[in-house]
């Protein structure tokens, strides 16, 4: 079952040479989460934006973080399990 959140979460990634972007953990309701491995990036363009969503796992669950780079914002999309 898919939960719908759209929630401001704290995201540490690695950013390779300005190319990539590799989100590597993430705070969600004071929980600390390590990302095991991105199954799936993509970009969607939101007016004269451009958005970047990785579906991520931690193991347990698949999550999908949105990264909103004209505001600096990183989103919590959803969450399922796996």
């Amino acid at each position: 079952m898919i939960t719908d959140l759209d929630e401001a979460v704290k995201v540490g990634v690695v950013f390779d040479k300005g190319q990539a972007v590799f989100p590597r953990w993430f705070v969600w309701h004071a929980r600390k989460y390590i990302i095991r491995r991105v199954t799936f990036s993509w970009k969607v363009k939101e007016g004269i934006y451009c958005n970047y969503h990785f579906s991520v796992t931690d193991g347990v669950n698949l999550f999908e973080l949105c990264y909103q780079p004209h505001s600096l914002v990183w989103k919590l999309m959803s969450v399922s399990p796996m």
